[in-house]
């Protein structure tokens, strides 16, 4: 069958799970260039093209429209081809939409680029990384979670980087500059990508694994399924499960703020008085806290649990939101207040949307299973931005929009209160390798 490593013998070297990590981490602070600054461009496109802040907002429901709607799709090629692979396509997708937009003239050219762009990091950033940590960790699946979430509170600090940029050189070579930085440093990363962690000999969290591992040659050559690597329900039992809803609508309560502060958050600062370097600022000082918060929170989810840090994060957020609607150069001490609130809500929001489906249904087809909860966000995804640009564009200002959509952040935490089904790893038999015995479909928990 393969390799056992002596249970006598402590491995020396630092688990590789964790080199894993600090690479999505990376990844993902590359991919806040799209994820989180592209904030920076709205006011130069309005002055560029006289496009209005509706139709620019427009594209972000687009974005998020097809996210949704292709989740479930890359999901089952992360699942079924590999995360490796997808991570490095992704990226390049990534960069030449990125070179595409540098040059563009024309909003359906913006609009094309935004659904590549989508494509790209749906395949090569936060899903790639995601699917790999949680077969690569269990009980420390938090923490790992966390350190690849360092580079998305990282990614706020691209905002002032872009903002910079533009001032320097125009937003056209900044543009030009985030192509290429995301090419020659994404694909490396990409590459530190190994889909399971019995390809190098371990099992989930570096322990010694209770069964042999299957060798690498062997599976290369198809004489193990990949699907003996992982455990958990198939996509069609886990459609059967209440939980599975539950969960699909804490995600969309999650989105109900995090889209509209991602993009809204520099045009939001900039209406109520502040310059675009203090804007920018702002972000990269909220990004500096993240990074902070995201330990903390993948560190109290695993002492205390994640469900609970997952609940509490909604009303965090909530909180934070309503602070942030009446930010303003006079009432500065609001930023704060922002910064911590909010920052620890989103912290334990991403942490918690990233591992529950993998705490409830197992590994096997995580990727899948987290896909179609996301198509489940499509309606509010794509309404928010249109919401927010509407508002903006009837009463000069974003304040109410943002008061408005800190209530429907509540909700998450309602329905996973709901959530009645035990944690997958609870319900397999503690004598069996959960790697080798995959839960019949008969003895499948459907609460």
């Amino acid at each position: 069958m393969g390799n056992v490593p002596p249970a006598s013998t402590p491995r020396s070297r630092l688990f590789y799970g964790w080199y894993i990590a600090w690479a999505g981490a990376g990844t993902n602070f590359l991919f806040g260039i799209t994820s989180y600054g592209f904030g920076v461009f709205i006011q130069e496109f309005r002055h560029d093209f006289g496009w209005s802040v509706k139709a620019i907002a427009l594209g972000f429901s687009i974005i998020s429209v097809q996210v949704g709607f292709l989740s479930p799709f890359t999901g089952f090629f992360l699942d079924r081809v590999g995360p490796r692979k997808m991570a490095v396509t992704g990226v390049v997708i990534v960069a030449v939409a990125l070179f595409a937009m540098s040059r563009m003239h024309s909003l359906w050219l913006y609009y094309v680029c935004l659904l590549l762009i989508a494509l790209g990091q749906s395949l090569g950033g936060f899903g790639a990384f995601n699917t790999v940590l949680v077969r690569w960790f269990q009980q420390k699946r938090g923490r790992a979670l966390a350190v690849m979430s360092v580079g998305i509170g990282a990614g706020y600090f691209t905002a002032l980087i872009l903002a910079t940029l533009i001032g320097w050189v125009g937003w056209r070579e900044t543009m030009v500059i985030a192509s290429a930085s995301i090419l020659v440093l994404g694909v490396p990363l990409a590459l530190v990508i190994r889909d399971h962690p019995e390809d190098l000999g371990y099992s989930p969290d570096g322990t010694t694994p209770r069964l042999p591992i299957p060798d690498a040659a062997a599976r290369r050559a198809g004489r193990v399924s990949r699907d003996l690597l992982a455990t958990g329900m198939d996509v069609g039992q886990s459609l059967k499960v209440p939980a599975f809803y539950l969960l699909g609508l804490a995600s969309i309560a999650g989105q109900v703020t995090q889209g509209a502060f991602i993009t809204f958050q520099i045009p939001h600062l900039q209406n109520e008085g502040f310059s675009r370097g203090a804007a920018g600022l702002f972000v990269a000082a909220y990004g500096v806290a993240q990074i902070a918060a995201r330990f903390l929170a993948g560190w109290v989810g695993d002492s205390l649990g994640r469900r609970r840090v997952y609940v509490a994060g909604f009303g965090f957020m909530a909180l934070g939101m309503i602070a942030f609607a009446f930010v303003t150069p006079g009432r500065f001490w609001l930023i704060p207040v922002v910064i911590v609130i909010y920052g620890l809500g989103n912290a334990a929001w991403i942490i918690g949307a990233s591992t529950t489906p993998a705490e409830y249904f197992g590994t096997k087809r995580f990727a899948t299973i987290r896909g179609l909860m996301q198509t489940m966000t499509v309606p509010i995804t794509l309404a928010v931005p249109l919401f927010m640009g509407s508002t903006f564009d009837r009463l000069g200002s974003y304040q109410f929009a943002y008061f408005i959509l800190a209530f429907g952040s509540l909700s998450g935490a309602l329905w996973m209160l709901l959530v009645r089904r035990k944690p997958w790893e609870q319900t397999q038999s503690p004598a069996l390798s959960p790697a080798a015995v995959p839960a019949p479909a008969a003895a499948v928990d459907r609460r």
